[in-house]
């Protein structure tokens, strides 16, 4: 009988072989995640998530959520890069507000979140953004647009460049702005 279970304990003692010199440091071989992006530069050890959502809460009560249909965090540098992004920013005057992007950066050591291919704001008074790429900076409290922007609301449709808004002000500032206003569809006052 113990002849029998000899070829199974022999292959058992192979696999513990194998499982302990791969949990030994130095010992295993590195193999790159399938589709990783990472060049000749390694950043360090990652986490790779599927759909994500994080929620970032601070001390006074605020907060900033971000989901994505695929992310990955970098741990030495504190960030979280997305693909399918929605950004909640839950504070002040953008309260209400989501910003959809193809990507992002959340950069926690530094509070932003970069938009690299520009996204889509809307807020829930009916204001709207195309944006090109953009940084919202959460410390600030500030969203940043360097290239080429819209924003619509009731009534009218502004296109500029150089889009600045200060949620915490409460004031947008734009150069080159072109300005198209839509009586119609303004909100009217009634009394």
């Amino acid at each position: 009988m113990s002849t029998r279970l000899l070829p199974w304990a022999a292959c058992a003692a192979l696999v513990l072989a194998l499982a302990v010199r791969a949990a030994l440091p130095g010992k295993g071989a590195a193999v790159p995640a399938p589709g990783s992006s990472r060049g000749p530069v390694e950043t360090g050890p990652e986490i790779r998530l599927g759909p994500a959502e994080v929620l970032e809460i601070h001390d006074d009560g605020s907060r900033n959520r971000l989901t994505a249909e695929g992310a990955v965090y970098e741990y030495e540098r504190k960030m979280l890069t997305g693909h399918g992004v929605v950004v909640y920013p839950m504070t002040g005057a953008a309260r209400g507000s989501t910003v959809q992007a193809p990507a992002a950066t959340w950069d926690f050591e530094r509070a932003s979140i970069t938009l690299p291919e520009g996204g889509r704001m809307d807020h829930q008074g009916g204001w709207k953004g195309e944006l090109s790429s953009a940084t919202v900076d959460l410390a600030a409290r500030t969203l940043r647009v360097p290239g080429e922007a819209t924003i619509s609301g009731p009534g009218f449709t502004i296109t500029g460049t150089r889009l600045g808004w200060s949620w915490v002000d409460g004031k947008i500032t734009m150069d080159s702005p072109k300005s198209r206003i839509l009586p119609a569809a303004a909100h009217r006052r009634r009394g």
